[in-house]
């Protein structure tokens, strides 16, 4: 299995594996965890998802514990759209506890982390989704560092995509909208949707 990137860096320990089991570093996942809580940003997060390798969208990810020596410390909360969430917890890095991932195929997944935020169905407007556009680039910027957070990528805007296979936005399965879409009044009806930065 290998390790891609969406947004930012990731450094994580690979444990032990079993059939269908994927077991990885608490502490790996907690240095990104903690980069958003740094960050203090309100809407914008990271995702953690399992990737295909061959880019055919997400790996079937069943369920996950968190375990340290062998005593189950937590469980890992799967979403419907994939994503998994992670508690943040310090202990939990300083006890070194491992993440075990119930997965088919682990060996052909890839770890993707994605800066992002989640909005439930309803309406949203410009000056909320600018909010979330902002958030995202303060985001970046902190994952990047000093003196890299000079040299991140141009945020141009923002991406929009349902959370459940089939919806679309406007007859299209996935919006884009740049800064100037992102002044005035304008509103949008959603279904849920995951907000990404458009780069």
């Amino acid at each position: 299995m290998k390790y891609s990137l969406i947004a930012g860096a990731l450094s994580l320990l690979a444990v032990s594996a079993q059939a269908d089991t994927l077991s990885l570093g608490y502490s790996g996942f907690y240095k990104h965890l903690d980069t958003v809580d740094d960050a203090g940003t309100e809407q914008a997060t990271l995702g953690f998802y399992l990737s295909r390798s061959d880019g055919n969208g997400l790996c079937t990810l069943h369920s996950g514990i968190i375990e340290m020596e062998g005593q189950q410390k937590g469980e890992v909360e799967v979403l419907p759209h994939g994503e998994f969430i992670l508690p943040y917890d310090k202990q939990l890095d300083s006890d070194k506890a491992v993440v075990k991932l119930e997965v088919d195929n682990p060996v052909q997944c890839d770890i993707s982390i994605q800066i992002q935020a989640v909005l439930p169905a309803g309406a949203t407007d410009a000056a909320q989704l600018s909010s979330i556009r902002d958030e995202m680039k303060t985001l970046l910027e902190e994952m990047a560092g000093w003196p890299g957070r000079y040299f991140v990528p141009e945020v141009k805007g923002v991406q929009l995509q349902p959370l459940q296979q089939g919806e679309s936005i406007e007859g299209l399965p996935k919006l884009a909208l740049d800064d100037a879409a992102l002044t005035g009044n304008r509103q949008w009806q959603l279904p849920a949707v995951r907000v990404t930065p458009w780069l």
